[in-house]
Order: structure tokens, then sequence, then C-alpha cells
């Protein structure tokens, strides 16, 4: 573990905890270009499709133009979306289901970001803030300067982090960044989508020894080990499966093998989903860690989102026993 980064950090008040995300549903939200008629059509049917789900709440991403750090070209093209605030709570019709609202603070300014983070507030939402996709791209705001704004002027608004498993294995840091933004306010932590069950598992195992690490140092129990929604998503194409990587997710070689070798790739991607799903579990009992699960499409084609659909309930099914 890379002990320098928790050794910066101060010790910020944090909100009251959130009640815990047991399973969740991610979208992302449709495309600015649509005309205003294709959008309320992809509402309703989305709307009907998440308020049939046994989720505790939904998760709305606010996609980046991530191509500044990938040289290969984009399996699937760009396109910028509906703001996922504005979709989530103006064009879904989706009640009381709690939602989580992410927030790429790149290219917002304070002014923008505090009325942003308030209006989230008061709709009673949790957000997760993401910083620039890259290093070398311009950023108004920094992610550390999003977290002090919401500090400052919204704390009781539940905020969540993000988590890479791939990072972890390359940096060997994760566990450190993850407690650090515990200590600055995050109370869950969503993953990227996990394809690789030993990287995930490497970094729970480093995790729970940092905490006990950290406590062995204060003296005292630290801030507890926050949740972690674990992502899954079927994939049911070679160009899903290339998108995936292209994201950066690592796909374990065998997974990858036999994924492109099945008679049917996408039946066949949930089961492997399910596998993974099973053996984090386990040990995520064995570390005594809380674990949630959030699943997504990275693809709009029907039959994979139908996958998604599945995929979650059959956890569902899993999670109730």
């Amino acid at each position: 573990m890379n002990t320098s980064l928790l050794a910066r950090v101060p010790v910020w008040p944090r909100p009251a905890p959130a009640s815990e995300l047991r399973l969740t549903y991610a979208i992302a939200p449709p495309s600015r270009k649509l005309l205003p008629e294709r959008r309320r059509a992809i509402a309703a049917a989305q709307s009907a499709r998440i308020a049939s789900l046994p989720i505790d709440a939904l998760l709305v991403y606010d996609v980046q133009d991530e191509t500044l750090r990938n040289e290969r070209p984009r399996p699937f093209p760009f396109s910028a979306k509906i703001d996922p605030l504005t979709y989530a709570f103006e064009e879904l019709e989706l009640g009381s289901l709690p939602r989580v609202v992410y927030r790429a603070v790149a290219d917002q300014d304070e002014g923008s970001l505090l009325t942003w983070l308030t209006r989230l507030s008061k709709l009673g939402a949790r957000a997760v803030l993401v910083g620039a996709p890259s290093r070398s791209a311009q950023a108004r705001l920094t992610l550390s300067d999003a977290w002090e704004l919401r500090r400052t002027h919204v704390p009781h608004l539940p905020l969540g982090g993000v988590v890479i498993a791939e990072r972890h294995v390359g940096l060997g840091s994760e566990d450190a960044r993850l407690l650090m933004k515990t200590e600055r306010g995050c109370g869950f932590f969503v993953s990227q989508t996990v394809w690789s069950p030993r990287s995930m598992g490497a970094l729970l195992r480093d995790l729970r020894r940092a905490h006990r690490a950290a406590q062995s140092s204060h003296g005292s129990a630290p801030s507890p080990l926050p949740q972690i929604l674990v992502t899954l998503s079927p994939c049911g194409s070679k160009q899903t499966l290339e998108f995936l990587e292209w994201l950066g997710v690592h796909i374990a070689p065998e997974i990858r093998a036999e994924l492109l070798a099945a008679p049917d790739m996408l039946a066949r991607s949930v089961e492997l989903a399910m596998a993974i799903y099973s053996e984090l579990r386990a040990l995520a009992v064995d570390l005594g860690l809380s674990l949630g699960w959030n699943i997504e499409s990275v693809s709009t084609r029907k039959e994979e989102v139908d996958a998604a659909v599945e995929l979650l309930q059959r956890i569902a099914q899993r999670e109730a026993r």
C-alpha cells in the first residue's frame, strides 16, 4: 500500500451515513442530438423498465469524451449526452426511487458546480463527482476543488467516489486512494465494470489490510470502511468487448477467450458475470467488507440491455436468500 497519500489527508467532517445501496441499476442519458419526441419515448421506456426492477437506486452517468486518454479509435462513437440531473429528475418518471447522479467537474466553474450540488441536495439525491478523463486534459476545476466546494456549502449531500481495480494493479495505491477519499467525505464507491475478479479481489484484500493498519496507527478506529458497489455488465459482441477494453476495463485472458468462443456470447457473459458475483461476494464475507452490486449495459443494443436486466434480477434473487 502507498501510505504517502494517507499522510497528506486532513480529517474532514462527514455527513450522516445514507442508507446502504445493495443493488442498483445504471444508465447513461440519451444523446443531445435526439429530437424531443424521441427523447420522450426513450425516457418513457426506461422509466417503465426501471420501475419494474428490484433496486435500491438508479445511477445516472455523466458521460465524458475520453478520447484524450486513449489513442485507439473509439469502438462506439462519442455523443454528448443530456445533463444527467435533468434527465434523472425531469424526464424520467420514477416517483420516490433514490437516484445517484454523476457529475464530471473538469468543465465546471465553482458557481456552476455549486448550483448543481445545491439543486441535487434539495432533490434528496446522492452525488458521484469525477475528475478529468486524462491528466493532459485542461480542467477548470479539479476533483479536490469540487470536494472542498461540497464540504463547505452542501456538507449533508451524500457523496460517492469511483474505484478502479485496474489502477490498483498498475500502481498499487488504489486502496490508499479509497481511504483518502473516505476521509474527504465519500461514503460509498462505485467500481468500474469488473471483468477480472483477481484484480478486484486483490484490491479488496489490500483495502482490508490498509484499514487495519490505519486502525493500529491511529490507536482507535478511523472512518469505517465504506460500501463498494461492484459494477457488472453483460457483453454480447466483439465490438462491446473492445469498447470495454477501450474504456480501460481489464478482461481476464481466459474470460476473453471464453466469450469470443461462445456460441451465444451474450448468454455466456451473463453466466460469467454471475460467477464473478459469487466469487467476490464470498470474498467480501470472508473479509468482512460490505459490497453492493451495480448493473449496467455499456451498449444501447436492446439484447444487451435486456441481458443486464436479467443479470440484475438473478442477483436480486441470490441476495434475497
